[in-house]
């Protein structure tokens, strides 16, 4: 039997195993009676088994907590040695409320042989089962009386009122007065008891609470109060009530002391009451106790809720085993080297590309793509690009390397294209392109369109991590920024790991991913930029565009972004105002981009006084940004959502030394003191970088000629060289069975 037939067999043994489970949840369901109004049948059994009787005995027990097994075993043998006749629960008888700790004390209990009644108290109730209690037990306060004796049980865990409760118990105390002894039954203390927290309500009655109690039974006469609260055994006399704490029936003791598992018998005769704490011999030593503690907590996660935790590791192994599949899907766990990787790295790679976003959109997605577009084809590739259909006109390239995917709708905001992934054209024209290899530049959309088309062909997927999502979830129309920052971390990794390959546009990013949990390929590769545009303007014309911004002997600055909130232009423009307080040197700032915020942050300028020294010029071509950077002494940056901060090295290719915010995009790139500066986000340190700079015109004419050096190194041919060899590799592991 080979591996895949041997993982499917499994796969349908842990699907036959789950059937199973959910099989016998519904047989119970059905099948098993249901318990109703126990405490009702019990009081029933009680008065039958006493009729006539003024000599009987009866057990107090609190906190059992679901602990069938030090019950059984440690506390029912005693009880049945000293002869009781019923049973009574103070209170805190199951862990919680869930249905599976019901069921289960009933199941425990129903062995005993003896009836037993149930006072409810704080775990009663606790995780929505106060329902459950009254369904399975009856009403949270009651009574009932013997031939000599009464019996109260008070609901102390806040689902009766005690304005209600305390009109019903003074009336139940003036009928039980004609009877000799009188016992009431409540789940809280009315006295703190040391080294326990004085106000938790999980143990005590609020003060003027316990005072009322107090001051009735007193006046009439109650022979002796019981309540759990407490997990320890304590007794108290107070103006000559008895009030006993019996909280030792199980759970977790507090320590290892003079506390033990206990009960307390009491014996009524016609001659009186006693009361005897019966406590489970042989303390536990420091070992036995850690063991026996342990042994409380496996209980609990494995027995008391052992449906839901089969269910658990049942779903659990159904992951693991998808992910050991995937693992191991390829017969050949070690690369194919028959593979002819020569002829196949000399053959055209034919790419399609998807993106949400493109030209004519202006953005730094659409000239990363466009850039590598040119690259590719320069060197022999053949490629395609699946973008959305803009409504103002662009001139695509006429080989039909652009598909234009038809849209649903345009946003409210730009005006943003959303495209329609259901469309078969878009199959259509994927199919008949015949590619060896998808690129996707959007983990959402049109990317995801993108890795389906690939997995239905069988073709690799390679995916560029553009975009900081987490920084654009201010877009999103929902409440909670943590909850959407979380969302935008799992979709990355999600989509990444789905991959073949992911590039990256710096080693923080790549790190990054790493942090996220990202196992697959994963490539530093940057943007590159066409240096080629830098020789298109004539030093006259460079000139000129200056002497429109800028007089002699006036810095000249620029900045170019999307107009847009996560690209931190409010930084800039405060650190702006500062640079003009703080230095006497003239200075113009050319704020290059449009978007949703320009209107406001154009007010914003006035109002700080600075609307002659920033202009904002609004959008243009790539090339004519190339001439501003030519123009321009240096750089000025606040963005902290790029991954790589394209703009920055276009700048250093015209020039430009940067100061910028210190920022995943930005420290790759930025060198301090050789091509520019990056500070922390403080318009204090940034406003005194550019000051710095704006006065030392032999240091900036020195790290103008830096970044033009360094800028060298990210040229579009030498990226699209590593681009290629990528993805030759991504296609040989592919057709190799990695």
């Amino acid at each position: 039997m080979n591996r895949k037939k041997r993982l499917k067999l499994l796969l349908s043994f842990i699907l036959l195993f789950m059937t199973s489970l959910i099989g016998y949840k519904i047989y119970r369901f059905i099948y098993e009676s249901d318990y109703e109004a126990l405490n009702a049948d019990h009081i029933e059994q009680i008065e039958t088994r006493l009729a006539g009787k003024d000599t009987f005995r009866f057990a107090v027990v609190g906190n059992i907590r679901n602990s069938m097994q030090i019950f059984d075993e440690r506390i029912m043998p005693l009880i049945r040695d000293k002869g009781v006749d019923f049973i009574i629960s103070a209170g805190n008888a199951v862990y919680d409320g869930a249905e599976d700790k019901y069921w289960l004390l009933y199941r425990g209990l129903r062995k005993l042989g003896i009836p037993y009644l149930l006072a409810t108290g704080y775990n009663e109730v606790e995780d929505f089962g106060a329902s459950k209690f009254y369904r399975h037990f009856g009403p949270y306060f009651f009574s009932f009386h013997l031939k000599n004796t009464y019996f109260i049980f008070l609901d102390s865990s806040g689902q009766t009122s005690w304005k209600w409760q305390l009109r019903w118990l003074q009336k139940e105390l003036r009928i039980a007065e004609k009877y000799p002894y009188r016992f009431v039954v409540l789940g809280h203390s009315l006295f703190p008891l040391p080294g326990f927290d004085p106000d938790d309500p999980q143990y005590i009655l609020e003060e003027s609470l316990s005072q009322k109690l107090q001051r009735l039974f007193s006046r009439y006469g109650v022979t002796a109060v019981f309540s759990a609260g407490y997990p320890t055994y304590h007794e108290t006399v107070v103006q000559g009530v008895r009030y006993i704490v019996s909280g030792g029936g199980g759970g977790l003791l507090l320590g290892q002391g003079k506390e033990r598992y206990q009960f307390v018998k009491v014996d009524v005769r016609p001659e009186g009451v006693t009361c005897e704490n019966v406590a489970v011999p042989r303390r536990l030593g420091a070992w036995r106790y850690q063991l026996e503690t342990l042994g409380l907590f496996l209980n609990s996660l494995f027995y008391i809720s052992l449906f839901n935790l089969l269910v658990i590791l049942a779903v659990v192994s159904l992951i693991a085993l998808k992910v050991y599949s995937l693992i191991i899907r390829q017969e050949h766990l070690y690369r194919d080297f028959s593979i002819d990787e020569e002829t196949l790295s000399k053959s055209p790679l034919r790419v399609a590309m998807f993106t949400n976003n493109y030209l004519p959109f202006i953005g730094g997605v659409p000239l990363s793509i466009d850039r590598l577009h040119r690259g590719l084809v320069q060197q022999g590739a053949v490629v395609k690009i699946f973008a959305p259909t803009y409504p103002q006109p662009w001139a695509d390239p006429e080989d039909g390397s652009v598909f234009r995917c038809p849209v649903l709708f345009y946003t409210r905001l730009d005006h943003f294209p959303v495209v329609n992934i259901f469309s078969r054209k878009i199959d259509r024209a994927f199919k008949t392109f015949g590619c060896d290899l998808v690129h996707v530049h959007q983990p959402f959309w049109v990317g995801k369109k993108g890795i389906r088309l690939a997995r239905k062909y069988g073709i690799p997927v390679v995916f560029t991590y553009h975009t900081r999502l987490e920084r654009y979830t201010h877009y999103i129309p929902l409440p909670g920024t943590a909850l959407k920052n979380l969302a935008a971390h799992f979709l990355i990794k999600r989509f990444a790991n789905k991959c073949n390959a992911i590039i990256t546009p710096t080693s923080s990013t790549e790190e990054y991913l790493r942090n996220l949990g990202v196992s697959a390929l994963i490539e530093t590769i940057p943007t590159g930029i066409n240096l080629a545009d830098y020789t298109h303007w004539t030093p006259e014309q460079i000139q000129d565009l200056r002497c429109q911004y800028a007089a002699p002997g006036e810095r000249l600055l620029i900045s170019v972004s999307r107009m847009a909130k996560e690209k931190n232009i409010d930084f800039l423009i405060d650190g702006l105002a500062k640079v003009k307080n703080r230095t006497n040197i003239p200075f113009k700032c050319l704020l290059v981009g449009d978007g949703p915020e320009r209107e406001r942050l154009e007010e914003k300028v006035a109002g700080l006084g600075i609307a002659d020294r920033v202009i904002f010029t609004g959008n243009m071509t790539p090339r004519e940004v190339v001439r501003w950077y030519l123009a321009a002494d240096f750089f000025v940056f606040a963005s902290t959502s790029e991954t790589q901060g394209m703009v920055l090295l276009e700048a250093m290719a015209g020039g430009c030394p940067v100061v910028a915010v210190r920022a995943s995009g930005v420290y790759d790139v930025v060198k301090d003191g050789y091509n520019g500066f990056k500070v922390p986000e403080s318009t204090e340190s940034w406003a005194d970088a550019v000051a710095k700079l704006l006065g030392d015109s032999r240091q900036l004419a020195t790290m103008s000629e830096n970044s033009r050096a360094f800028a060298v190194n990210y040229s579009m041919e030498k990226i699209t060289t590593k681009v290629l060899r990528l993805y030759r590799r991504v296609v040989i592991l592919a057709q190799s069975g990695r």
